[in-house]
């Protein structure tokens, strides 16, 4: 009995170890295919597949100001999310508008 329930302990401290991996990355969709895959922003490793661009971890700040980082570098977005919170159309909008080059 003692060994399964430490079997429970385990597996559900492995769940909460992705779930606040998840939580720590971060997401974009770009509106055309980047002109490099790979990007190193802020610490942070992005990666890209076609438009999709993604950050297994990014440190935390502000998730606008990391945007129009990104799109500086990457190019316009459609959706961004930052450790786990994703912006909205307004959120997008003023991310590409206020982006430097």
């Amino acid at each position: 009995m003692r060994m399964l329930l430490l079997g429970g302990l385990a597996a559900a401290s492995l769940v909460g170890v992705a779930q606040a991996a998840s939580s720590e990355g971060a997401m974009l969709v770009l509106k055309a295919p980047p002109a490099k895959a790979e990007l190193i922003q802020d610490g942070a490793l992005w990666r890209c597949t076609g438009t999709v661009c993604k950050a297994p971890t990014v440190k935390a700040m502000p998730a606008v100001r990391s945007c129009r980082k990104i799109v500086a570098e990457l190019g316009a977005v459609s959706a961004f999310t930052w450790r786990g919170e994703a912006l909205d159309a307004a959120g997008v909008e003023e991310c590409n508008t206020a982006a430097k080059p």
